[in-house]
């Protein structure tokens, strides 16, 4: 086994990684969707064959001794499960890189955010438990929250725009994305992405404001910026149990947690209260947990370990008291 090899590879797949999320997450980039699917290929491509090298496993064609294997074949070859949701998400990453020279317009990237926030999610953890290297050593772990353009289209324009052709394209990949998240209810396919706006009398009730301007040119002005639940609350509470738990494995504490626990230091912080951490869709009736909170919940548990055995113990002298 080549370690130095090994580990070149490692650092330019990190590399890779660091600028796909950098040129997503710019917005003067109109290349941001191609960018990001080619460096992101690159990436998994790196670190997959390393792990293969790691096994000691050959990168290249049997037949061509001078040419390594594709991205397509290591993703095979390593995620043998053809159901695996982390297999089935690269398989739409690397659809996007084929077709990306020819057919990609500024709308696909509604389409495809989902599969590339968890994929993106997916290398993190993949890297450290193939090589236990943490990307987040490298970068904050709230920049890894992909920011999409919310400039909203409807068909008909994409139809006037791109015509027949393009559109029926565009439906198509719609359908079938749509279609495989469906089948496949994992995060680490897709997180799915989804705004929803009503307009409500009551003041209170409302989460952003706006009124009519009589003299003014537009017929309405935004009094507070829209923020899009579903991206900055996109993970729901097992997930943040599954990430704080590798969060925590990364720093070699070792800690099983579960809703139980989570409760507890919701409970006692009073996190829910709190749109940073918590977000409740009045639409679903669900709760959206953010970066903040696993950060949070992560941060807590490595400088206090003992801090769910501090507040269980809070609660029974509670109990105690009250009877």
């Amino acid at each position: 086994m080549n370690e130095k090899l090994i580990n070149d590879m490692l650092d330019k797949s990190e590399e890779a990684f660091l600028m796909a999320i950098e040129i997503y997450n710019k917005p003067t980039i109109n290349y941001r969707l191609e960018g990001f699917a080619f460096f992101i290929c690159n990436a998994w491509e790196l670190l997959l064959k390393a792990k293969l090298l790691k096994e000691g496993k050959s990168i290249y064609y049997s037949d061509k001794p001078n040419r390594t294997i594709s991205l397509s074949n290591c993703v095979s070859t390593i995620f043998t499960n053809d159901k695996d949701p982390i297999r089935k998400n690269l398989e739409v990453i690397i659809n996007l890189r084929n077709t990306s020279t020819h057919f990609v317009i500024k709308e696909m990237d509604s389409i495809y955010l989902p599969f590339m926030q968890a994929n993106v999610l997916n290398y993190s953890q993949k890297l450290f438990d193939f090589f236990e290297r943490d990307i987040t050593e490298k970068i904050n772990s709230s920049f890894l929250t992909l920011v999409i353009n919310n400039e909203e289209i409807s068909e008909e324009n994409i139809l006037s725009r791109y015509g027949d052709n393009i559109f029926s394209k565009y439906n198509k990949l719609k359908s079938e994305t749509n279609s495989l998240i469906h089948d496949t209810t994992s995060d680490k396919l897709a997180i799915v992405v989804d705004l929803n706006v009503r307009i409500v009398k009551d003041k209170d009730e409302a989460k952003m404001t706006f009124r009519i301007a009589k003299d003014g040119e537009e017929p309405a002005r935004i009094i507070t910026k829209v923020k899009d639940p579903n991206l900055t609350h996109n993970f729901t509470q097992k997930r943040v149990i599954e990430l704080v738990t590798e969060n925590l494995k990364r720093r070699n504490i070792e800690i099983k947690l579960n809703q139980y626990d989570l409760k507890l230091i919701v409970d006692k912080f009073n996190l829910k209260s709190n749109e940073k951490y918590y977000y409740h869709h009045e639409i679903t009736g669900r709760w959206g947990c953010s970066q903040q909170l696993i950060d949070f919940v992560t941060d807590l548990l490595y400088k206090k370990p003992n801090i769910l055995d501090e507040i269980k113990l809070e609660l029974k002298e509670k109990r105690k008291i009250k009877h």
